[in-house]
């Protein structure tokens, strides 16, 4: 069966090789192609021997041949791979630990015909395909990014190429199914998308998921995590997780990781290696983009609540706090407040240790879908930014408060 295709782009783009102290932890087996090679339809899976997960998933994306194709949940082991190095579905029952697809169902589900299209689908379902992610995790942010990958639009041939894989932390959790050996969680998850632009040149995004401490804070199951999703250099995933892409890949990405003077001048980088937070397609940075300036962790003002999903009429009930942590008055002449697509200027003065109450908001509308919300000074530098969840009916008039967030201040 055909698994990913280096040259599906019309450029070649081949599996990332492996780094010595990675080369170990290969799976090998003589049923593999090369040796260590999974194949299924539209993508290829390398499994790590001794964590018994993949190291990456390749897929390729064909959008114009995309097929509405019925989901089966039918998980099955590997036999190419043996069991032993599989995590079976002891390892997600009865817990909140989703099956979590490296290669998407819905990304793989293309073809010539339906009927290609359905054992492409199918092949997603083996457990060579899965990690250990949170179903909020993996029902949320996770599924967000996949989406926008499977939707993507700056490509210019309708074909994207995606490798994703699980990051582990030096303290991972880890969780052991009666009677089965101990496995362990991943930490973060990456994934580089790749793809042809408008002026016939492979361009690159690289994305990096924490499924870190916020997730221990959770004790509801249900609830969600304020987990963050970021733009970053393909040469930071390189060093999490061993894994050495070919050289076209990180020269086709816009984020840098090595300190470059000229692009700090030029493209406002402040920090290397690059991390962006990304919650929406406008955030995202393009190469020669120039950076905005952010001073979060320099400034100690605030946006400290905000009431999301307010009765009656929403659009003049909501509201947001902000609170200046400064030893010194702040005037908000020419301050905005933005989301993704509008802004606010604000006004107003505050006294250390003083909060205000900013509303209506008008023309920002807070989604009950969840977003996120920004502060800039007069100057264009942001304060600071902040991402509230769905609010679902059972909180309206309840407000979201930031108050677990790292407030430490290095200015």
């Amino acid at each position: 069966m055909a698994g990913y295709d280096p040259d599906f782009l019309g450029q070649p783009l081949p599996l990332p090789d492996f780094s010595p102290g990675l080369v170990g932890d290969v799976l090998e087996k003589l049923e593999l192609t090369n040796g260590i090679y999974a194949q299924y339809h539209n993508y290829t899976v390398v499994m790590s021997r001794r964590l018994r997960t993949p190291l990456f998933a390749a897929l390729n994306i064909d959008q114009s041949r995309f097929k509405s194709i019925s989901r089966s949940d039918d998980w099955r082991i590997d036999t190419r791979i043996g069991a032993e190095y599989q995590l079976n579905n002891d390892y997600y029952n009865r817990n909140p630990w989703d099956r979590g697809h490296l290669a998407r169902r819905a990304a793989a589900a293309w073809g010539d015909t339906s009927r290609e299209a359905k054992h492409a689908s199918d092949d997603t379902f083996f457990f060579s395909n899965a990690t250990l992610q949170h179903e909020n995790f993996n029902q949320d942010e996770w599924l967000a990014l996949e989406e926008w990958v499977q939707n993507l639009t700056l490509d210019s041939t309708d074909r994207i190429s995606v490798i994703c894989g699980p990051i582990f932390g030096e303290t991972a959790r880890s969780l052991t199914p009666s009677g089965r050996p101990t496995a362990l969680i991943p930490s973060a998850f990456f994934k580089v998308v790749a793809f042809i632009n408008q002026e016939n040149a492979l361009e690159v995004r690289a994305f990096m998921m924490l499924q870190d401490e916020e997730a221990l804070r959770d004790k509801g199951g249900r609830q969600l995590f304020n987990f963050q999703r970021y733009q970053v250099s393909v040469t930071e995933i390189e060093e999490r997780t061993g894994l050495r892409f070919p050289p076209q890949v990180p020269d086709g990405n816009p984020l840098f990781f090595n300190e470059n003077p000229a692009a700090a001048v030029e493209l406002n980088v402040q920090t290397f290696p690059e991390h962006i937070e990304v919650d929406s397609p406008e955030e995202m940075i393009a190469k020669g983009e120039l950076r905005e300036t952010v001073l979060d962790d320099q400034v100690a003002i605030f946006i400290a609540a905000a009431l999301v999903n307010a009765s009656g009429d929403e659009r003049l009930g909501e509201w947001v706090s902000i609170i200046n942590l400064t030893n010194e008055p702040v005037n908000f002449e020419g301050w905005k407040l933005k989301d993704p697509e509008d802004e606010l200027e604000i006004s107003g003065s505050l006294g250390p240790g003083e909060a205000m109450r900013v509303g209506p908001l008008l023309p920002i509308q807070l989604a009950n879908r969840g977003g996120t919300l920004s502060l800039y000074n007069p100057a264009g530098a942001r304060i600071d930014r902040v991402k509230y969840p769905v609010q679902p009916a059972i909180l309206e008039d309840k407000p979201v408060v930031f108050a677990m967030r790292d407030m430490t201040i290095t200015g």
